[in-house]
């Protein structure tokens, strides 16, 4: 998984059964608007969420872009099924504002 291009997820500003969107770093590789991605804690074997395409980007100052690349931070929003019960039990203990402890990563796949 470190190869892959990925994510690491911040915060979770909203969350529905079918769209996830927060903030990100990025931590390996460039990742785009239209790429499929998993969900997955970094240590993880098991996606917490799979087949959700990215589809929107936005920097600092709401410029939308395309890519995030390793060191640049976005607004970043994905959809598909999202279990969000599942979600809520790996995030356990941290509040959507403190998402980073987890070690929540968006995976490209």
């Amino acid at each position: 998984m470190d190869d892959d291009p990925q994510l690491q997820l911040f915060a979770i500003v909203g969350l529905t059964h079918r769209s996830l969107s927060g903030t990100v770093r990025g931590v390996a590789g460039t990742v785009r608007v239209g790429d499929t991605v998993e969900l997955r804690l970094a240590a993880a074997d098991r996606p917490v969420a799979e087949k959700l395409t990215v589809t929107t980007i936005e920097y600092a100052g709401g410029v939308p872009m395309d890519f995030v690349d390793p060191g640049r931070t976005a607004l970043i929003s994905v959809t598909g099924p999202i279990d969000v019960a599942a979600l809520r039990a790996v995030m356990a203990g941290h509040a959507a504002e403190q998402v980073d402890p987890a070690d929540l990563r968006l995976v490209v796949r």
